[in-house]
């Protein structure tokens, strides 16, 4: 047991490593990134989608609660 809890924990320290080397090296794509998801966010098609998908959401849950209840 203790050999697999080493393993696990070497492992993910060495994925933590790999991922802040990648991170640094990409540089500037973060903020490319962030204004991607900031656009995405703000614009007017995908509020639509988002209503719609919420409206979605709750009839879908009423049907359900409608179905678990029996009336």
């Amino acid at each position: 047991m203790w050999k697999n809890t080493l393993m696990i924990a070497v492992v993910a320290v060495a994925a933590y490593l790999v991922g802040v080397e990648s991170a640094k090296s990409r540089g500037k794509n973060y903020e490319d990134l962030r204004h991607q998801v900031e656009r995405l966010w703000l614009s007017p098609d995908a509020k639509k989608a988002r209503r719609r998908m919420g409206k979605q959401a709750k009839q879908a849950a009423k049907q359900a609660r409608k179905s678990l209840l029996g009336s």
